[in-house]
């Protein structure tokens, strides 16, 4: 696609092609630029560059902008706009995320919908960051789009040490967390797995390595591949699960679980679905 800049025609070369500028969301919804330009940090808003650096918004941005500006003049300019919780801010970021993701692999909402097995209105609502995806469901997209899982998360400069307010952190449906202890990228990569009470993975998952799991805090519940019944581990416990073994996950408790997720990752093929 091709955007216009400054009299003239300019390649878009990442993220989402468009050919509308902040300026001409901002008229098209009557609001500001710099309300545009908070919208689009929230996530609420995918924009596209071009090969210099101009932001480049498509017609879904053009409606959501239109959307959200509707919103706000009906519960008095405050919709949109108002401080969100943590975790409705990084649950915007992973729509965002998913979204351009599933545009830089050439796919509309309703080819990626098929090949993941969601409708594409579900899809359409979790890239506005409206809803969350299981784990089962984000490893799935992750191979759909030809991506490793952690491109879902953000991305961090490499770094040896990571502080707590450091850690890439990725919420998911039902509250669902899990915190990177590492910059992804590593042969072995540890995080910190958060599951409210009744939560689940939502589905089986395979990871290529081995992956270590030790339940800090609450009990998790395990269906793994091989084994007559599940395993619930309390806190002190730990499980390793054979590399290309299906599992899945649930707390089965009413408070939630903490867990240290460790998992091995082959170099020959990088990350792909897991967790």
């Amino acid at each position: 696609m091709i955007g216009q800049a400054g009299g003239r025609r300019e390649a878009v070369t990442t993220g989402a092609p468009g050919v509308y500028t902040v300026g001409d969301l901002a008229e098209a919804a009557g609001v500001s630029a710099q309300t545009i330009r908070e919208w689009e940090r929230r996530g609420h808003l995918v924009a596209g560059r071009t090969a210099g650096g101009q932001r480049r918004f498509d017609e879904t941005a053009r409606s959501e902008a239109r959307r959200l500006a509707a919103a706000r003049r009906r519960s008095g300019h405050t919709a949109a706009a108002a401080p969100l919780p943590d975790d409705a801010v990084e649950l915007a970021r992973t729509g965002a995320r998913i979204r351009a993701a599933r545009l830089k692999a050439g796919l509309s909402q309703n080819e990626a919908a098929a090949r993941i097995g969601v409708s594409r209105s579900f899809l359409s609502t979790v890239e506005r960051g409206q809803s969350g995806v299981s784990v089962h469901v984000l490893a799935t997209m992750a191979d759909v789009f030809g991506i490793p899982m952690g491109e879902f998360s953000p991305q961090p400069a490499p770094t040896a040490v990571l502080h707590p307010d450091e850690r890439p952190r990725t919420v998911l449906a039902g509250g669902v967390t899990w915190e990177e202890l590492v910059t992804p990228g590593r042969a072995v990569e540890p995080a910190l797995l958060h599951v409210p009470g009744g939560q689940s993975s939502g589905g089986r998952v395979t990871r290529p390595g081995e992956t270590f799991v030790f339940v800090l805090d609450g009990s998790l519940r395990l269906e793994v591949e091989g084994t007559a019944e599940p395993i619930t581990l309390t806190a002190g416990d730990a499980l390793l699960v054979e590399a290309a073994t299906a599992y899945a996950w649930s707390n089965p408790g009413r408070s939630a679980a903490r867990c240290l997720w460790v998992e091995e990752v082959p170099r020959a093929r990088g990350r792909t679905a897991g967790r």
